[in-house]
Formats: C-alpha cells, sequence, structure tokens
C-alpha cells in the first residue's frame, strides 16, 4: 500500500478472499489515510457481508467462481441487492458483449473491469467501442 501511495497510485485493490477481517479493515484505512481509494473485490455473499462490515465506498464483483473459472453475471446483479445505494459498485469479469453491458446497466451496474475481452481482441480499440459506444 505505501509502495502504492509512493508512486502516485490513485486507487488500490483488495481482494476479500485474500484477506482477514482486521487485514481488510486496516489496508483499508491506510490506503485512505495516504488519499487513496479503495477498491474491495467480493467473490459471494459471504465475502460481501464481511466486506460491508468496513463501510467500503467502491465494491467490486467478480463474476468469475476463481475455483473453477466459470463465469455468471448474476453474480453481480445477485449481491448488488445487498449493497448500500451509496456505494459504488463495479462489476468484473465476464463482459464480452455489448448485450452484456445493456444487462447490467438495466440493473443499475455502470462501472465495469473488462480485461480478457480488450486482451483477445484483434482490435482492443473497436472492442472498446462495439461494448460501450
Amino acid at each position: 500500500v505505501a509502495e502504492a501511495g509512493s508512486i502516485g497510485a490513485d486507487c488500490i485493490l483488495l481482494i476479500a478472499a485474500a484477506l482477514a477481517d482486521s487485514q481488510m479493515s486496516e489496508l483499508k484505512t491506510y490506503a485512505s489515510e495516504l488519499g487513496m481509494d479503495v477498491l474491495i473485490e467480493v467473490h459471494n455473499l459471504a465475502e460481501l457481508e464481511r466486506t460491508l462490515k468496513i463501510s467500503p465506498d467502491l465494491i467490486g464483483i467478480n463474476n468469475r467462481d476463481l475455483r473453477t473459472f466459470n463465469t455468471d453475471l448474476n453474480t453481480s446483479i445477485s449481491l448488488l441487492k445487498e449493497i448500500p445505494p451509496n456505494c459504488t459498485v463495479v462489476t468484473e469479469s465476464g463482459i464480452h458483449t455489448r448485450e452484456d453491458v445493456d444487462l447490467m446497466r438495466s440493473n443499475n451496474i455502470n462501472a465495469f473491469l473488462v480485461g480478457e475481452s480488450f486482451m483477445r481482441a484483434d482490435n482492443p480499440g473497436e472492442k472498446l467501442q462495439e461494448l460501450f459506444f
């Protein structure tokens, strides 16, 4: 966290599955003290419940099951119902088509972390246009 702050990072990612509750809380506090935003990534309801205890501003819902590597966009939709409206939600993984983007937007999810779709595209700029514009 200190290194990220020292090189000017605006935000760090904390993965709830990899951290104990106390670690998550301490790292969130430390990053905030350094002026960075904190995106906390969750994969399921249990991780979300742990995360909500520390009042995050940003929650990333990863649609990829890290045990099977299958993606299910309904993960974001179902967990969104448990998140307070003052928290920004980022849907992560499994966004491949404009229909995927439209599905998320129709459920009031308007922030996206897209990686694989751009990495696999012959022209990432065209893929960006296809998904979002």
